[in-house]
C-alpha cells in the first residue's frame, strides 16, 4: 500500500504533509464499521458484495479475511520502501496523549486545549436487540460475536494495546 507513480502527492513534496495511521481495537473497529467497501479499503479478500458475511457469521468463522493483522503490521512496522514518514497514533491513547500528537503534527501547542472531549456509541447486548431500524436483532452487537472476534484478534490486540500513543514509522 504505497503511493504509486501517480500519486496524488508528489514525491518531492512528500514533507509538506503528513501520512497518518490512526488504530484501535479490531473488534470494537469491525463492530462500528464492519462492511464490505471497509474490507476493500483496508485490502482485505472481500469476495462479492452479495456474498458478504454477516459480522455474527464472520466471527463464528474465525478466519481474518480483513487482514486486520496484516494491515497493521505494514503500517507500524519499519519498511526501507516506504519513502515517506507514517505517523502511527493508537486511538486508545490519544485522548492522554493530546500534546504528543499536537507536537507530532507540527501543530502550535495551544491547539493541543481546542482538540475534543473523547465520545464512544456503546454497543453490546442491549443495543443488539434492536438495531433502530424495523426492529431487526443486531446479532454484531452481542457479547458472543465480541469474545468470538477477541479470540481472533488476540496476537494483533496485544500489540495494539502496547504500542505508544504517537510513533513515527
Amino acid at each position: 500500500m504505497f503511493p504509486k507513480t501517480n500519486a496524488l502527492i508528489p514525491k518531492d513534496q512528500y514533507e509538506d504533509f503528513r501520512f497518518i495511521y490512526i488504530f484501535k481495537d479490531p473488534v470494537e473497529g469491525l463492530v462500528s464499521r464492519y462492511g464490505h467497501g471497509h474490507c476493500l479499503h483496508v485490502g482485505g479478500d472481500c469476495g462479492a458484495e452479495g456474498v458478504f458475511p454477516k459480522l455474527y457469521d464472520y466471527a463464528k468463522a474465525g478466519a481474518d479475511f480483513f487482514k486486520i493483522g496484516e494491515f497493521f503490521h505494514r503500517w507500524t512496522t519499519e519498511d526501507k520502501r516506504r519513502e515517506y514518514p507514517v505517523l502511527a497514533v493508537n486511538y486508545h491513547k490519544i485522548w492522554d496523549n493530546v500534546e504528543a500528537l499536537v507536537e507530532a503534527l507540527g501543530l502550535p501547542p495551544e491547539t493541543a486545549k481546542t482538540f475534543p472531549a473523547r465520545t464512544e456509541t456503546v454497543r453490546n447486548d442491549e443495543t443488539a436487540k434492536s438495531d433502530g431500524k424495523n426492529g431487526e436483532i443486531n446479532m454484531g452487537h452481542t457479547t458472543e460475536v465480541r469474545e468470538l472476534l477477541r479470540d481472533m484478534y488476540s496476537e494483533v490486540r496485544a500489540k495494539i494495546f502496547e504500542f505508544p500513543a504517537v510513533s513515527f514509522v
